[in-house]
């Protein structure tokens, strides 16, 4: 029987998670077998609220709580405890519609594929910045150029995988750098993700946007020192 987890990381969410938890609450029943928030060292009321919100669910759920470490640290340590079929990351800050749970979840029902990856259009409307729009499109290009594997938007935070493929990455990417680790895991293993369109509302700097310049400099290197490694090593 396939079924569905779904991993939250967050990191001082208080603006968004009692909202994300009464979307995740009205999904249809049966389609979140269970939700895992990973507390990753929030230094805000992230947790009180997300306690306050939880009480007013029957949400099946767990709260993981560790030292601030990244998305990375946070998505390795919510699923060790997971069981079921399948596990879906999504981000504690509603830049995603909770709602593509139910696209991205048909498309394994369907038998269509086992591993979906959401992707984002950036138009005028759904954008941050030009350059953090383009800056997606020259990861997702220099993935494709390094790996000869197409990956629409990278970068997008939607990826639902089986949960032991997720068990197994080695997880040695860190923060953000998880979003190129598990496509490239899939890649090692013959494995190409299904892609579907999901809605993107984009937040400011103001309003909490975590990743920057830095991050993506990192996450590039990252990618092509890998490369480079699994052609010395072959």
């Amino acid at each position: 029987m396939k079924t569905l987890t779904v991993i939250v990381p967050l990191f001082n969410e208080a603006r968004t998670i009692s909202q994300l938890v009464k979307e995740i609450s009205e999904l249809p029943k049966g389609v979140v077998s269970e939700v895992i928030f990973v507390n990753d060292g929030s230094t805000d009321n992230s947790v009180f609220l997300l306690e306050a919100a939880l009480k007013e669910t029957r949400l099946n759920y767990q709260i993981v709580s560790k030292e601030n470490g990244g998305k990375a640290s946070a998505i390795q340590a919510g699923v060790v405890g997971v069981h079921s079929s399948h596990s879906l990351i999504l981000d504690a800050d509603l830049e995603l519609a909770t709602t593509d749970i139910l696209k991205l979840w048909e498309v394994v029902l369907a038998g269509k594929s086992e591993t979906v990856f959401g992707f984002r259009s950036f138009l005028a409307q759904s954008s941050f910045t030009y350059r953090y729009a383009k800056g997606n499109h020259v990861i997702s290009n220099l993935y494709g150029l390094l790996f000869n594997a197409v990956i629409t938007d990278i970068m997008c935070g939607y990826k639902l995988v089986p949960t032991p493929m997720l068990q197994s990455l080695p997880f040695k990417f860190k923060k953000y750098a998880i979003e190129i680790e598990i496509p490239i895991h899939l890649w090692e293993n013959n494995i190409r993700p299904h892609e579907v369109q999901v809605e993107y509302f984009p937040r400011s700097r103001a309003e909490g946007k975590g990743i920057t310049v830095h991050d993506a400099v990192s996450i590039i290197s990252s990618m092509i020192w890998y490369r480079i490694f699994k052609v010395h090593k072959k």
